[in-house]
C-alpha cells in the first residue's frame, strides 16, 4: 500500500524532464547541469506535488516562481538560490522569466569523502524546511562561474571530464555551504561526533520515513545504540529521534491532505499505519484536529 502514485517520486532525471514537458535529456544518470533557457518554451507552468530521490541546486539572476516544500511556501525572484533535497515534497509554479542554472546530482556522484569531509559535514544537505536564499550579485557571480565550468566540462563525459566535473561540484557544495553558513551563525560545518550522527539520522529519516518509523531501526542503520542516537539528537536538535520521525510523517500527511483527494483510510495505508484509527490518533495528537477536520478547514479557507 506504500507505493501509491498520488505523489510521484522521480528517481531519474529524464523521467522528471518528461513529466515537465521539456525536450532536454541527460546523457549521465548521476549528474546533469543546464541553463534554464535550455528547458524550451513548452515546459509546464506548474508541477507538483512530487518528490525526487536526488539533489537539485539552482541559482538564478531571475527566477520568478512560487515554491512549496512540504506545507511551507516561498516566492523567488532575482538573485536567488534554491536547494531541493531527496524526500522533500515539492511543488512549483512559474510566474515569470527564469534565467540561471540548475544542477541535478546523486550522492554517489558527489562523493564528498574525497575532499576530506563526509556528507554529514554539510548540514544544508539535510534541511527539512525550504532552503531558498537571496544572493548578492557577488555571490551569484561566484556560483555562476562554477556552473559555467561544470557545463563546459560535462559536454563530453570522458574519464578526465568526469573527474573535473565531480571536483567542480564539490567546490560548488563548499561555496553553497559558506553562503548558508553566513546566514546561519549557529554554524553549518559540523565537526563533533554528535553532530555527525544527528545530521546523518535526519538524512536517513528523509529517505525512509514512509516505511520505517522505528528509532531502533535507524540506530541499527547508523551502527550505534538507540541511547547514543537519542543523546546526539537531543544535543544537536533539542528533541528526540521519535519526534523527528513523527514530524516528517506529519508533514507528509498534511501535504497529502491539502494537495490530493486521497481518502483518509488510503492515506493512512500510504503512510504505513497498520490501522486507520492509529493514524487518526497520531494526526490529532500532532495538530489538535482529526484528518477530516483539518481537510474541512482547508476547504473553508478556499
Amino acid at each position: 500500500m506504500g507505493e501509491e502514485l498520488q505523489i510521484p517520486t522521480y528517481r531519474e532525471f529524464n523521467d522528471y524532464y518528461k513529466a515537465a514537458n521539456t525536450p532536454m535529456r541527460s546523457m549521465n544518470d548521476a549528474f546533469h547541469v543546464f541553463r534554464f533557457r535550455d528547458l524550451g518554451d513548452d515546459i509546464v507552468q506548474e508541477m507538483g506535488p512530487y518528490s525526487i530521490s536526488y539533489f537539485q541546486i539552482a541559482i538564478g539572476s531571475e527566477i520568478k516562481a512560487k515554491v512549496d516544500v512540504f506545507d511551507l511556501r516561498e516566492e523567488t525572484e532575482a538573485y536567488t538560490m534554491v536547494v531541493f533535497l531527496p524526500g522533500q515534497i515539492l511543488s512549483w509554479k512559474k510566474t515569470g522569466n527564469w534565467d540561471g542554472y540548475l544542477v541535478n546530482f546523486k550522492e554517489s556522484f558527489l562523493n564528498l569523502g574525497r575532499i576530506g569531509h563526509q556528507k554529514e559535514s554539510f548540514a544544508f544537505l539535510h534541511h527539512v524546511n525550504p532552503l531558498i536564499l537571496s544572493l548578492s550579485k557577488k555571490e551569484y557571480r561566484l556560483l555562476r562561474g562554477v556552473f559555467k565550468l561544470m557545463l563546459r566540462e560535462s559536454r563530453a563525459f570522458g574519464e578526465e571530464q568526469t573527474m573535473v566535473t565531480r571536483n567542480l561540484l564539490q567546490v560548488l557544495v563548499v561555496y553553497v555551504n559558506r553562503i548558508v553558513s553566513d546566514r546561519d551563525q549557529s554554524g553549518i560545518f559540523v565537526v563533533s561526533p554528535y553532530q555527525q550522527v544527528a545530521t546523518r539520522f535526519k538524512s536517513l529519516v528523509l529517505e525512509h520515513y514512509l516505511k520505517e518509523k522505528s528509532v531502533t531501526c535507524y540506530a541499527r542503520m547508523l551502527g550505534i545504540s538507540s541511547a547514543y542516537l537519542a543523546d546526539a539528537v537531543k544535543k544537536v536538535f533539542q528533541t528526540t529521534p521519535k519526534c523527528l520521525i513523527n514530524e516528517m510523517t506529519y508533514l507528509y500527511a498534511k501535504t497529502l491532505l491539502s494537495s490530493t483527494d486521497m481518502g483518509i483510510k488510503e492515506l493512512a495505508w500510504t503512510l504505513n499505519f497498520d490501522d486507520y484509527s492509529h493514524f487518526v490518533k497520531f494526526f490529532k495528537k500532532m495538530s489538535g484536529l482529526t484528518p477530516a477536520a483539518f481537510r474541512k478547514g482547508l476547504e473553508k479557507k478556499d
